[in-house]
């Protein structure tokens, strides 16, 4: 088991320089989409938007970027929650925090999570949650 999970982190090591182009791939990709939206993102674009932030969501995570992979994963729920609709400030402030937390040895820990919490509060603030 122990050289099986040695291994596995071998593998990862050996992933993150690529993983991390990919991420910075996907973060270019999002920006780049979310300039061309001028009021509500059609269908398409919304479905890439939510693809390539779910994308950035497993990648963070897996990489040890926790901030960036929550608020990416915010930012797909602020998509689904505001469809048909599109709200440009709490879109802007989800892309701005994930750029800032694209490199995350420059934001203390404590700084991720009161970001990621303020994401959370936005998307209610644009979307509250219904109840069941």
């Amino acid at each position: 088991m122990s050289e099986a999970c040695s291994r596995a982190d071998l593998h990862l090591e050996m992933m993150r320089e690529r993983s991390a182009g990919v991420m910075e791939d996907c973060m270019m990709a999002i920006a780049a989409l979310q300039a061309e939206v001028d009021h509500a993102p059609t269908p398409g674009v919304r479905a890439e938007l939510h693809r390539l932030s779910c994308s950035l969501a497993a990648l963070g995570g897996m990489f040890q970027r926790d901030g960036l992979s929550k608020a990416a994963h915010s930012f797909c729920r602020l998509i689904d929650a505001t469809e048909p609709g599109w709200d440009d400030a709490a879109v802007a402030v989800h892309l701005n925090t994930m750029r800032l937390l694209f490199t995350p040895e420059r934001v203390p820990a404590e700084v991720q999570a009161s970001l990621v919490e303020g994401l959370v509060q936005v998307r209610r603030c644009v979307a509250p949650p219904t109840p069941d």
